[in-house]
């Protein structure tokens, strides 16, 4: 029985450690696979820092970042922004590079003249696409008639 019996077994044992070998790949893949375009989104605090519009040309930085806040919750894609003394929550719908926001309930106090709170509130219902770039966040709205920057800041704290 010598040669004979383990040409037999050897070929069978290849078999399974192949088998066993794909399924520790399979499950490494799933396991540490590509996140979706939303894990990077949400549960970060992102803050307004700059507007760049199309026409006229123009590019200013945003006063007061810390009171221009977005946030992403992952359940039922949800928004929570902060526009300077007000609150807004919304919806969020993504799909590859498109990202619109639907506004919802929001406060309405009255926030200070130099306040960009209406503004910043208007153009996040402009918003039509998103892309990532570092720690940064880039929402585009308009066609290509303008951006809004957004830094990470860090971990969300969600209400």
């Amino acid at each position: 029985m010598g040669g004979s019996d383990r040409t037999k077994v050897r070929p069978a044992m290849r078999h399974r450690a192949i088998a066993s070998a794909c399924l520790v790949i399979a499950a490494l893949g799933a396991a540490c696979g590509g996140s979706s375009p939303s894990d990077d989104l949400v549960g970060v605090t992102w803050e307004w820092r700059q507007l760049t519009e199309a026409e006229p040309a123009s590019q200013s930085v945003v006063a007061d970042p810390q009171n221009y806040t977005l946030v992403f919750a992952g359940e039922e894609s949800v928004y929570y922004a902060k526009a300077d003394c007000n609150q807004l929550r919304g919806a969020y719908e993504l799909s590859d590079d498109s990202l619109t926001l639907k506004p919802g309930p929001m406060t309405l106090a009255m926030c200070a003249p130099e306040s960009s709170s209406d503004l910043y509130v208007s153009l996040l219902a402009q918003v039509d696409g998103y892309r990532l770039d570092g720690d940064q966040l880039v929402l585009t709205f308009g066609g290509g008639a303008g951006e809004m920057m957004f830094a990470n800041v860090g971990p969300a704290q969600l209400p």
